[in-house]
C-alpha cells in the first residue's frame, strides 16, 4: 500500500501498540448523548491501554477539556475490540466518537462505512501534517483520519550481548545469535511487519506468492534459533530484559524507552528500510457529536500537543512542524523523506492471507 485505503476482509485484525494493561473508563454505551445531565458537552474517545494512554490523556484530553469546557470520556483498549463494537453498531449510534486505529483496522472500518470522511478545511493544522502519513488514512479519494504518531519497526538488540550493532534485516539470521532470537508471530504487528520486510528487502511484494514462499524459506533457517515468541509488548520487553533473547524485530519507540529506563538496549534502523507502524485518529460514522469530534482532532494535530506526546513515547509525530528536543532528534528518524522510504505493510494483501500465513508460520515454529 503506497497511498490510500482499499476494501479488505475483516478477518485477521492484527493487535496494536498497547504497552501494558491499565484501567480506564469504559462507557459501554452510546456516544450520541452529546451533553450530560448538567448540560456539559461530551465525547467518547479511545486510547491504547497503559503508559501510552496515560500520556495521551495528559497531552490531548486535559488540554482539550480546559480549552473547550467539554468532557472527554476516555475508553482504554485496543484495535480489535473497537472495530468489533463499531461493526456491531453498523454506523448507527456508535459507542465512540473518535477512535484510534492502526491501518490493519482502519482499512476494513473505512471500507465498511464505519468512519466519517473529514472536512480537512475545518482542521487548522491540516497543512502541517505529513502527507505520506495522512495518505495512509485516505480511502477512495476521501480523507478519513489524521496521523498521530508513527513508529519504525527495526532491530531491537542487547548492547551487552551484541557489541557490533546489526545493520540490516539479514543480521537476525547470524548464527552467532542462534538460540537468542525473539520472533513475534504474524498475528502481532511487529511479526507481520518483519515478514513484510523480509519480502520487500529481497525485491519482492506480498502480492507475489513466489516472494512470500522465499520469505518463508528464509524463516525456516531460524527454526532452531528462536528462543521466544512474544505476542504482546509486555512479553517482548520481558524476554529482552531478562536475557532470554538478544535480538528481535520491534519498534523504535519501545527500544528507546527501554534504554532510557536503564536497560542495555539498542536499536537499528535497517539500511534496506524500516517498516512504518502508524496510529491515526478517526471519527465514527453516525456520531452526533461530529463538530466536537472535529475540534478534538484539531487539538490532536496541534504541534504544541503532539510534541510532548511524541517525545514521551519516542514515536515520531504526524505534525512535521515540531521542533523536537535534541535527544529525540539524535535517536528517532522522522520527516517526509524518511517516511516515504519506509516499507509499509500492504494490508490489502496481508489481511485476507493472514490466517493462512500464520498457519505456515506455525508449521515452521510449532
Amino acid at each position: 500500500m503506497k497511498r490510500g485505503l482499499t476494501v479488505l476482509a475483516g478477518a485477521g485484525t492484527v493487535l496494536t501498540l498497547a504497552l501494558s494493561a491499565c484501567g480506564g473508563v469504559d462507557t459501554g454505551g452510546s456516544s450520541t448523548a452529546g451533553t450530560d445531565s448538567g448540560g456539559q458537552r461530551q465525547i467518547t474517545v479511545t486510547a491504547f491501554a497503559g503508559a501510552w494512554g496515560e500520556l495521551f490523556k495528559k497531552s490531548f484530553v486535559e488540554p482539550f477539556e480546559r480549552e473547550t469546557g467539554a468532557k472527554v470520556n476516555l475508553v482504554y483498549g485496543a484495535n480489535a475490540e473497537w472495530l468489533t463494537k463499531l461493526r456491531a453498531a453498523g454506523g448507527q449510534n456508535p459507542p465512540f466518537d473518535v477512535i484510534a486505529f492502526t491501518p490493519d483496522a482502519s482499512l476494513p472500518a473505512a471500507s465498511a462505512g464505519l468512519l466519517q470522511p473529514l472536512d480537512t478545511a475545518k482542521l487548522t493544522n491540516w497543512k502541517q501534517l505529513d502527507p505520506v502519513l495522512s495518505g495512509k488514512s485516505a480511502y477512495q479519494g476521501k480523507q478519513y483520519g489524521v496521523p498521530l504518531t508513527t513508529g519504525s519497526t527495526g532491530l531491537l538488540y542487547r548492547t551487552d550481548k551484541i557489541k557490533t550493532a546489526p545493520q540490516d534485516w539479514s543480521d537476525i539470521f547470524d548464527k552467532r545469535y542462534c538460540g537468542h532470537v525473539a520472533l513475534p508471530p504474524l498475528t502481532y504487528n511487529p511479526g507481520l511487519e518483519f515478514f513484510s520486510a523480509l519480502v520487500t528487502s529481497e525485491g519482492g511484494k506480498l502480492s507475489d506468492p513466489a516472494a512470500v514462499d522465499k520469505a518463508f524459506a528464509k524463516l525456516e533457517t531460524l527454526k532452531d534459533c528462536v528462543s521466544s515468541f512474544p505476542a504482546n509488548a509486555g512479553n517482548a520487553a520481558t524476554v529482552m530484559e531478562n536475557g532470554d533473547a538478544w535480538i528481535m524485530p520491534f519498534w523504535d519507540g519501545r527500544a528507546f524507552a527501554m534504554a532510557q529506563a536503564g536497560s542495555p538496549i539498542g536499536f537499528t534502523y535497517p539500511k534496506s528500510g524500516p517498516v512504518g507502524a502508524l496510529t491515526s485518529y478517526f471519527v465514527a460514522a453516525g456520531s452526533k457529536n461530529g463538530d466536537l469530534a472535529t475540534k478534538f482532532l484539531d487539538q490532536l494535530t496541534a504541534a504544541r500537543n503532539q510534541k510532548p506526546f511524541a517525545e514521551g513515547t519516542w514515536y515520531a509525530a504526524g505534525n512535521d512542524s515540531i521542533d523536537y528536543s535534541e535527544p529525540f532528534e539524535q535517536r528517532v528518524q522522522h520527516g517526509p523523506e524518511v517516511f516515504e522510504k519506509f516499507i509499509w505493510v500492504d494490508y490489502t494483501v496481508a489481511t485476507p492471507k493472514l490466517n493462512e500465513w500464520q498457519q505456515r508460520w506455525n508449521q515452521i515454529f510449532g
